[in-house]
């Protein structure tokens, strides 16, 4: 059973609990090459390391984020063990954002992947991650389609996450400083009217 308080921060993971319960571990997903397993370990790190990094900028002491190799123990766990362990590391972001709302203005800004987000970012990611991975579980049942459609999951999707990760890979790819063309290649034009 989630917690009242864990649902209403993170209203999604009910809907992501019941599609991860659904099937069976080693099934698998729209997600490439991932299983049911491989969505729920990295559902766990994802709960983990957005309350690790909010707490210790909560605690004055902030922390880089750490890449997906955070998420190796979790893979050594019985699924018994990550199931539990998934369900405490939502409880405990729900525990660590509720702090943060009390604590913290809501525009303070704390380092995440290389860049800062603001407060409220870190539980509207999670509710992100546990809507994306439902997905991945489910495909385009009603659910999906609802929460993929709202407002909110848009701008965080494409701004909030798409915009720096778009940035991150055109400096990764060193087009220079247009992001167009290298030397001596026009871009095409356009041929056709539509």
């Amino acid at each position: 059973m989630i917690p009242p308080r864990v649902d209403e921060m993170l209203p999604e993971l009910a809907p992501f609990v019941h599609a991860v319960q659904a099937r069976r571990p080693d099934d698998g997903t729209w997600c490439e090459a991932w299983t049911v397993r491989d969505v729920l370990v990295h559902q766990t790190g994802n709960a983990e390391e957005l309350a690790r990094v909010l707490e210790a900028y909560l605690a004055g002491t902030p922390v880089e984020t750490r890449g997906f190799d955070r998420e190796a123990p979790f893979r050594r766990m019985s699924d018994a063990e990550l199931w539990a362990t998934f369900l405490n590391r939502c409880e405990r972001l729900t525990e660590i954002a509720s702090a943060a709302a009390q604590d913290a203005s809501p525009e303070a800004e704390v380092i995440w992947t290389g860049r800062t987000v603001k407060v409220p970012f870190f539980a509207e990611h999670m509710r992100e991650e546990l809507i994306l991975h439902r997905w991945d579980l489910t495909g385009d049942d009603r659910t999906a389609v609802r929460a993929l459609n709202e407002p909110w999951m848009t701008e965080h999707s494409v701004v909030s996450v798409g915009r720096p990760l778009l940035a991150r890979g055109r400096a990764a790819l060193d087009l220079g400083p247009t992001g167009g063309s290298k030397a001596g290649c026009a871009p095409r034009a356009r041929t056709t009217s539509w």
